[in-house]
């Protein structure tokens, strides 16, 4: 998952972004863990199944697989930054998760050792090919025929109540794009137009293709965040920071944390809905 405006272009996973993702790791995985739950559920991974988890970040979601598939499956995580994948290893063998590794490499282009799975999964992780469509046909050549996918993606960001809060709230401190931005090129909101993902997939070889609509509330900036902690992450962590100006981030951090305010629930954090699609395909 990356929280950012459509217009930011593409992140460098592979180096400063990634290493961004480790250094807020809990707050990035706290703010997308219920749509990340609901994937989990969707997906109803069973015992003895092999499966691939594409942009694992931190290792928490191919920990997770990794219990579901035991006993006799497995999982690799794969990412792309060199930092996220050092941490999940170290996380998982924090608990002694045999049956799960990690391998860094970029999705679009790597074999596997392994393939092809039974299964590929993927919250958050699939929007940021630079060539969408060479990067999933590379994903149908993980997946063995008849395997299944499961994806989460961000819904479009205007549907999202945390994002079009946040994008009216720094409507006067945010620099525009000099030109108006590609829908599709890589980033958080690359996948939303769901006409697009389908011939995506279609064109890759996927078939039987389900797209679910999920909406949850999120807390921004992290569980039990106050309005001002959710908001100095979204400045400052996310790649919303490529776009405000240096000079005014006091002033984005203070209008953010106004329209944070009233949504705050004690305990619980800065509680905005987040809208993602889950969807469910079959390797033909």
């Amino acid at each position: 998952m990356s929280s950012a405006d459509e217009s930011l272009g593409t992140e460098d996973w592979a180096g400063d972004q990634g290493r961004n993702w480790l250094a807020h790791l809990q707050r990035f995985e706290g703010m997308i863990a219920p749509i990340g739950a609901a994937l989990m559920t969707h997906a109803a991974f069973r015992p003895g199944e092999r499966v691939i988890d594409i942009g694992c970040g931190g290792g928490g979601t191919t920990i997770n697989i990794g219990r579901s598939v035991s006993p006799g499956g497995h999982v690799t995580g794969l990412d792309i930054s060199e930092d996220l994948i050092l941490s999940a290893c170290a996380r998982a063998s924090m608990g002694t998760q045999s049956d799960v590794r990690f391998v860094c490499a970029d999705a679009a282009s790597v074999t596997v050792t392994g393939a092809p799975f039974d299964r590929l999964f993927s919250r958050f992780g699939s929007m940021f090919f630079p060539d969408a469509a060479a990067g999933f046909r590379n994903l149908r050549r993980m997946v063995r025929d008849g395997g299944r996918i499961d994806l989460a993606v961000w819904a479009p960001p205007l549907e999202n109540q945390w994002m079009a809060t946040a994008r009216a709230a720094l409507a006067d401190v945010l620099t525009p794009p000099e030109s108006p931005p590609d829908p599709h090129a890589p980033g958080p909101f690359a996948l939303a137009d769901t006409a697009y993902l389908t011939q995506l997939l279609t064109q890759a070889g996927f078939g039987d293709i389900a797209i679910t609509p999920c909406e949850r509330a999120l807390p921004i900036g992290g569980p039990g965040a106050t309005p001002r902690e959710g908001a100095t992450f979204i400045v400052t962590a996310t790649t919303l920071a490529q776009l405000v100006p240096e000079d005014r981030h006091e002033a984005a951090i203070d209008a953010l944390a106004a329209a944070f305010a009233p949504h705050h629930v004690p305990g619980k954090g800065n509680l905005l809905t987040g809208k993602a699609w889950l969807v469910t395909a079959r390797a033909q």
